[in-house]
C-alpha cells in the first residue's frame, strides 16, 4: 500500500468535498431528488469532519476513529438500498476514504469482523 501524508490526504478529501456539493447541487435531477441532496450533504458533512480529524490527528488516528464510525454505522443500519439517506451518504464517505488510504473492497469487508492498522493491505 501506498503511504499517504496528511496533506495528500487532506487535499483528497477536500477534492471529495468537492464532489459531494456537486452532487448537491444537481441532486434536483435525481430520481429522487430529496433522497439524493440529503445523501450528498451527509457525504460533504463527513468529509469535512474526515478533513478535521486528520488535520488535528493525522492520517492513522483519524482512519481508526472513521473506522469505529463506519463499524458503528453497520451495526445500527439494515443492509438495504433504501437505507436512511444520511447514513447512506455516511457509509459511501467512509468507503472512500478508506480506499483513498489503499483499502479495496475485500478489505472494507473483513474490517467488520477486525479492525486494520494502516498499512496493512
Amino acid at each position: 500500500m501506498v503511504q499517504l501524508n496528511a496533506e495528500d490526504v487532506i487535499r483528497g478529501l477536500k477534492r471529495l468535498k468537492s464532489l459531494a456539493k456537486q452532487d448537491i447541487l444537481i441532486s434536483s435531477r435525481a430520481p429522487d431528488p430529496e433522497f439524493w441532496l440529503r445523501t450528498a450533504t451527509a457525504r460533504k458533512e463527513k468529509y469535512e469532519v474526515l478533513i478535521a480529524l486528520v488535520e488535528e490527528h493525522g492520517v492513522q488516528r483519524a482512519y481508526q476513529i472513521a473506522l469505529n464510525d463506519y463499524l458503528s454505522l453497520a451495526a445500527t443500519v439494515p443492509d438495504s438500498d433504501r437505507i436512511l439517506p444520511c447514513a447512506k451518504g455516511e457509509e459511501q464517505a467512509l468507503e472512500i476514504f478508506f480506499r483513498t488510504l489503499g483499502f479495496d473492497e475485500d478489505v472494507l469487508q473483513c474490517s467488520t469482523t477486525s479492525q486494520l492498522e494502516v498499512g496493512e493491505a
